[in-house]
């Protein structure tokens, strides 16, 4: 082969190879920019902008769905599912997208602080480890066999509520191999462990555990129907950062007796205790979820918080710029100034399409920024709830992530 002959091969390897790059970021370019379910209120005429390429068109197949110039409009007041296809050069069926037509919701933006008390569905493990036995010799009994994220739900048939009782229960059948019930991703198993005997009638089958969760957190809002949202974000666990397995728990409510500040790369947070007093009850939580927790309100909280029902601002109509935060960092509600600074409604990440900056000099003066326990701070803006605050950027306090109102609703719409 001549050395003409073996250049011209690698340009043409070279330009095969740069084709199916370019392809293939502009699949994902074009996946990533055009949502797979849009909410759209009815009969409100108002107008989704898609951000999609030129080589893309949008075609609606049912006349409820208006396209014009590639946006959508809602011509109904019917709820209900709709259908639009992206099409790539008005031939190939590249995306459908979902159209969900909602009623006007209204929901109650509260930023009250409340005690979170979840029960895990069993006893979580953190990890295993190697124990002594009363002959010196060091073992790993669970190694490979329960596994972090394991939750620990039986043991020899006997259901598993709390670290103690598991303890109690690994002594009682220690002296022979025990049957463990787990609940690894979702799916129910069993493995068998035998537990090294530590002492006189004492067994550790190495497992480190936890169970039930609490702390102090910030209610979204109240929907007509008693149901709440708090958090913006799930409980998750502290070691393994997986979602807490849970769908129940209490809302209590909390005393915030001080406010540590927020630093760069030490992040401040809310100080208090929460009220297990049976009459401090304000509601149960039955989910935990990537978009928060919810569940049922009792009336009690009415009277505590007065406030006033709000429409809800979808995604589209969310604007950089100025907004506000509904916190209770001086022992009543007030809103402070922020700046929405950016506005990503496509964003993979659930519970991070905002990010806002904190402006205003009071709530800067009290906490420097957005502090932990603030999570689930209600954003409004044009008097319109327009989601929760979520997280806290480490190393600059004033700035933090932001979810939509209407992806914590979405379970509701």
């Amino acid at each position: 082969m001549s050395k003409r002959s073996y250049y011209r091969r690698i340009l043409i390897m070279i330009l095969v190879a740069s084709i199916i790059y370019t392809g293939h970021e502009t699949y994902e370019y074009i996946t990533d920019a055009i949502p797979d379910r849009i909410n759209i209120k009815a009969d409100s005429n108002e107008m989704y902008e898609l951000d999609i390429p030129a080589a893309a068109s949008v075609v609606s197949a049912d006349s409820s769905v208006s396209v014009i110039n590639n946006n959508l409009c809602v011509k109904t007041n019917e709820k209900g599912k709709y259908k639009v296809n992206v099409k790539l050069f008005g031939i190939f069926n590249f995306k459908s997208i979902d159209i969900n037509v909602i009623e006007n919701m209204k929901v109650i933006p509260c930023g009250y602080p409340v005690g979170i008390y979840l029960e895990t569905d069993g006893v979580m493990v953190i990890s295993t480890g190697e124990v002594v036995g009363m002959n010196g010799n060091v073992t790993n009994p669970a190694e490979n066999k329960i596994l972090s994220g394991d939750y620990i739900t039986s043991l020899n048939g006997i259901s598993v509520n709390s670290k103690s009782q598991l303890s109690f229960l690994i002594n009682k059948y220690g002296d022979s191999e025990i049957i463990f019930g787990l609940n690894r991703n979702g799916k129910n198993t069993k493995v068998k462990v035998k537990p090294v005997e530590t002492g006189i009638m004492e067994y550790k089958a190495g497992i480190w555990v936890r169970d039930d969760t609490q702390g102090i957190g910030t209610l979204t809002f109240i929907t007509e129907n008693n149901k709440f949202g708090a958090l913006g974000h799930g409980i998750s666990d502290v070691d393994t950062g997986e979602l807490l397995e849970s769908d129940k728990g209490v809302l209590y409510e909390a005393d915030v007796w001080g406010i540590k500040k927020g630093e760069n790369g030490r992040p401040g947070g809310l100080c208090g205790v929460i009220q297990y007093e049976e009459d401090s009850i304000l509601g149960e939580i039955n989910a935990n979820t990537n978009q928060g927790i919810f569940g049922n309100i009792n009336s009690k909280i009415y009277d505590d918080i007065g406030l006033e029902s709000v429409d809800i601002c979808l995604k589209q109509n969310v604007k950089k710029g100025k907004a506000k935060i509904r916190c209770y960092v001086e022992n009543t509600f007030k809103d402070y100034d922020i700046e929405i600074i950016s506005v990503d409604k496509n964003s993979s990440n659930g519970n991070k399409g905002l990010v806002i900056q904190v402006t205003d000099p009071k709530l800067l003066r009290i906490t420097n920024g957005i502090v932990q326990g603030m999570s689930g701070s209600p954003i409004l803006q044009d008097n319109k709830i327009v989601g929760a605050v979520t997280h806290v950027f480490i190393n600059d306090p004033t700035k933090g992530y932001g979810i939509f109102i209407e992806d914590m609703l979405a379970s509701d719409m």
